[in-house]
C-alpha cells in the first residue's frame, strides 16, 4: 500500500471514529463531559496530528489494523501522560513562597494572622519525608550524595548509603546516623531533581558573661 493510500485510508477511519465519539459525547451531561476533558481533548488532539499524515508509514499502517485507530492512539497517548507531578507541585509551592511575589499580585486575606516565625531548622530527614517521590543530589560534609526515592526510603529505614568526595571511584560510606540528623542550609530544585547542602547541627554559642574591670578587694 502506497503511503497516500494509508494516509487516505486512515483519514476515512479517524472521520468515522470521531463522528461516533462525538456522537456518544452528545448524549452525556455536562457534569459528566467536564469529568472527560482530559479524554476530550486528547481525543482531538490524536485525531488532528493523525489525520495531518505527517508520522512514519509503518505506524499509520499498524493503526490501521484496528476498528477504531482513534480510540487505540489516545488511549495510549493518556497513559503516557500519566505522569506524577506532586514533586513539580512542591517546587512550585516553595518557589512561590520563597519569591514572595504574589504577596503584590493576589489579594490577601484581611482576617488571615500570619502563624508567628521560628527558628527551627529542617533536618534531612524531615526533608525526605516531605518529600517521598523525590530525587536528592546532596552536598554533605561526609561528600557527594545522590538518592533516588527509593534509597531515601532506605535512608530512613536505617540503611547506610555511599558518598564520595567528588569522585564516584573513592566512595565511603555514611550512615543513616549521621545523614539524616544533619540541617538543611539551601536547597533549589531543578529538571525533578531537589539539590541540597547540608551541615552539621552546630549549638548556639551562650554568651560569655562580660569581663568585669577593678580591683576586687578581699
Amino acid at each position: 500500500m502506497q503511503r497516500e493510500q494509508i494516509i487516505d485510508t486512515l483519514r476515512e477511519k479517524l472521520d468515522r471514529n470521531w463522528n461516533d465519539y462525538v456522537g456518544e459525547l452528545d448524549g452525556l451531561s455536562k457534569g459528566v463531559l467536564i469529568g472527560k476533558s482530559d479524554e476530550i481533548t486528547a481525543a482531538r488532539f490524536v485525531y488532528n496530528e493523525l489525520y495531518g499524515g505527517g508520522y512514519p508509514e509503518d505506524y499509520m499502517e499498524y493503526l490501521l489494523r484496528f476498528e477504531n485507530p482513534l480510540e487505540v492512539a489516545r488511549d495510549q497517548w493518556i497513559s503516557e501522560q500519566s505522569v506524577d507531578f506532586s514533586e513539580e507541585l512542591n517546587h512550585a509551592l516553595w518557589s512561590l513562597m520563597d519569591k514572595g511575589d504574589a504577596e503584590q499580585n493576589y489579594a490577601l486575606d484581611p482576617e488571615y494572622t500570619p502563624i508567628p516565625a521560628t527558628d527551627k531548622k529542617i533536618t534531612v530527614r524531615e526533608f525526605i519525608e516531605r518529600h517521598p517521590c523525590a530525587n536528592l543530589d546532596m552536598m554533605t560534609p561526609g561528600g557527594f550524595v545522590y538518592l533516588t526515592p527509593e534509597e531515601a526510603q532506605l535512608l530512613l529505614s536505617g540503611q547506610s548509603i555511599k558518598g564520595h568526595p567528588g569522585d564516584p571511584e573513592y566512595a565511603v560510606e555514611i550512615t543513616a546516623e549521621e545523614l539524616l540528623d544533619q540541617e538543611v542550609r539551601s536547597v533549589s530544585f531543578s529538571k525533578g531533581t531537589w539539590r541540597m547542602l547540608s551541615d552539621y547541627i552546630r549549638e548556639p554559642e551562650q554568651e560569655q558573661p562580660p569581663f568585669e574591670q577593678g580591683v576586687t578587694m578581699c
